[in-house]
């Protein structure tokens, strides 16, 4: 009976040991964010310099950021290109009220979906189709929030670097860029 309870014992140890063996083993993934790591790990493991550089150039890819792939899309429009993006303000005047095969039609298959709660469905658009004005950057982002099968709203994110929204640092650039080009204007006016 004492043999048989010491079994029991050892058969429960060696089954959370294996357990935890094995959670051990699954966790040792490793995140590399630079290439100079992901090549050192490279050569640690294979010792060939010729196919750690060939898999660091497929890889490079993966390694890039959300801002730098929208970046690289950005880059790799042409000018016709650009000057057929739609204009924000067009697009959420055409999509408001209208349902979501006008909006795919007008727009094109989106990046990604969502269905929300409150009967709402989130067309994503990551790809640069739309912009501020005609000589802007592309927006990041362009989401159409279909609630009850109509358009309710469409939110945009716009490019790196572009301030929205309200702000008395705006208000007073833009009031000091007014003086300065009504002095430029006085100055170049000729005097009678």
């Amino acid at each position: 009976m004492v043999n048989s309870i010491m079994k029991n014992n050892l058969l429960k140890i060696s089954f959370i040991l294996s357990i935890g063996l094995a959670i051990q083993c699954s966790s040792q993934d490793v995140k590399i964010s630079n290439k100079e790591d992901l090549f050192n790990n490279c050569m640690e493991t294979f010792e060939d310099e010729e196919k750690c550089s060939s898999f660091l150039k497929k890889s490079e890819q993966d390694l890039l950021t959300e801002q730098e792939i929208k970046r690289k899309q950005r880059d790799e429009l042409t000018t016709e290109q650009l000057d057929g993006l739609k204009l924000r303000g067009d697009i959420k005047g055409a999509l408001q009220s209208k349902n979501k095969k006008f909006v795919i039609s007008y727009l094109g298959e989106p990046d990604d979906t969502h269905s929300g709660g409150d009967q709402r469905d989130y067309l994503i658009y990551n790809r640069p189709i739309s912009k501020y004005a005609p000589g802007s950057d592309p927006d990041d982002q362009i989401t159409v929030i279909i609630r009850r099968g109509k358009v309710d709203r469409v939110n945009h994110v716009p490019p790196e670097g572009v301030e929205t929204g309200f702000s008395i640092s705006k208000l007073i650039q833009n009031r000091e860029r007014r003086i300065n080009s009504e002095k430029k204007e006085s100055e170049a006016a000729p005097e009678e």
